[in-house]
């Protein structure tokens, strides 16, 4: 394992000094001077690093780096993120930059973990007996004294590689051994104490072990992948076999009182309340949640991307009762948050329809994948989806403390088996 040692000061000023950024002599990859509040970070084997506290202080240096499609790595997403204020929720990244390898981006993102507050299904003791009330209850009282601020590398309101920008030219285990060495050095300088570390979706594989962190339980990503034969939804019903096309009209005819419309950004500041509504009562009901979002969530999203911001709400004579979103990404339709009234789940099928939906939506844009993200894992397999498995690593800062963080995260939140459906003939 390559060992780095770190030297690191701010660097506040505008002027023309070469700031260690690149190191004098050589030519700056990015032609804007630095803007305050940044810092400056030299490890060894020729790394340098600025991190940027805000968004906005490092917007231009950003897209400086090489173009990208994805739109989680824009600017102008970067500009939405700053508008939200999203609650004790901190937003920055860094820029690497090595002679040789080039120079790449990071997204920086803190958070405070309160399992108390985001861990929303913990076992309630009055609904078990014996040994499993004594373990609700001692996790319960656990998870009120777990309170850490944790540096996220990443992107904490996605799933999925959303964290890197650039062309850096390094193998799994290089980027490997310099994120570990430059995150280090970037929560010493953060400007609030950082407990611990989270490598969140990156292409990384299990490489993090060698740096001493650990797996936490995660979800995988369900990601439908769409044949490109299927022009229209009753392509997509033929591939299925028949038991699950039996399925769909099912459903399809017990979601028949259901209307389904596109909202403008009127309709959505109209029905903003609501909408927040019906996302807190699916929220509460998630395995985890590190960040709450405001209740201008979805007006911000569609006000910044008109065309790439979707969402429909779904009626029972003119009552809203759900609502769905997705976001028009490349090649991939990204289903975002949703809401709903759990009653229409069973009497009209709601969410099964929501998915279905999404599917036909997807299929009507041409895209290559529906990413439907973690959380209710086989209802999604039964529409098509498999399963990615993206990591999620944690270590703590601590060192004492560090060998305790998958005993305690398995505890406190256990992944629960599920069964993988298999819809396609």
């Amino acid at each position: 394992m390559t060992e780095f040692s770190v030297r690191t000061k701010p660097a506040t000023s505008s002027a023309t000094s070469c700031l260690g950024w690149p190191p004098c002599g050589r030519p700056a990859p990015f032609s804007s001077p630095v803007t305050s509040p940044v810092h400056a970070i030299s490890l060894t084997q020729d790394w340098q690093i600025h991190w940027f506290e805000s968004l906005a202080a490092g917007r231009e240096h950003w897209e400086q780096l090489p173009a990208t499609e994805d739109v989680f790595l824009s600017a102008a997403y970067f500009a939405l993120l700053d508008q939200l204020s999203l609650p004790d929720v901190s937003l920055g990244y860094a820029i690497f930059e090595h002679p040789d390898y080039g120079a790449f981006g990071l997204v920086l993102q803190a958070f405070t973990f309160a399992a108390d507050q985001q861990l929303g299904k913990l076992d309630q003791p009055a609904e078990l007996a014996g040994w499993q009330r004594f373990q609700a209850r001692f996790k319960g009282r656990l998870a009120k004294v777990l309170r850490f601020r944790i540096l996220a590398a990443g992107q904490l309101l996605l799933t999925g590689d959303h964290a890197l920008r650039g062309h850096h030219g390094l193998d799994e285990a290089q980027l490997n051994t310099v994120l570990a060495a430059g995150l280090e050095a970037i929560a010493a300088s953060w400007p609030e104490r950082i407990h611990g570390i989270m490598l969140k979706d990156l292409p990384l594989q299990e490489r993090p072990r060698s740096q001493g962190y650990h797996a936490l339980p995660v979800q995988p990503n369900m990601v439908v992948t769409l044949d490109p034969a299927w022009r229209v939804f009753d392509d997509y019903l033929d591939a299925m076999s028949s038991k699950y096309r039996v399925r769909v009209r099912r459903a399809r005819k017990k979601g028949d009182e259901l209307q389904r419309r596109l909202l403008s950004l009127a309709e959505l500041q109209v029905h903003q309340r609501q909408l927040h509504a019906l996302y807190q009562d699916i929220a509460k009901q998630s395995d985890f949640n590190a960040v709450v979002l405001p209740e201008d969530y979805f007006t911000a999203w569609k006000t910044h991307f008109p065309d790439r911001f979707q969402v429909w709400g779904y009626f029972v004579e003119e009552e809203l009762i759900g609502f769905s979103t997705a976001i028009y990404n490349g090649a991939e339709l990204e289903a975002h948050f949703l809401g709903l009234e759990q009653g229409y789940s069973r009497t009209h099928q709601l969410y099964l329809n929501m998915l279905y939906d999404l599917v036909a939506e997807a299929i009507a844009a041409g895209s290559h994948q529906l990413v439907l993200s973690r959380t209710a894992l086989e209802i999604k397999s039964s529409v098509g989806a498999r399963p990615e498995n993206l990591y999620c690593w944690m270590r703590s800062r601590v060192a004492i403390l560090n060998p305790l963080v998958p005993i305690v995260a398995r505890f406190i939140a256990p992944l629960k088996p599920w069964e993988e459906r298999h819809p396609f003939k």
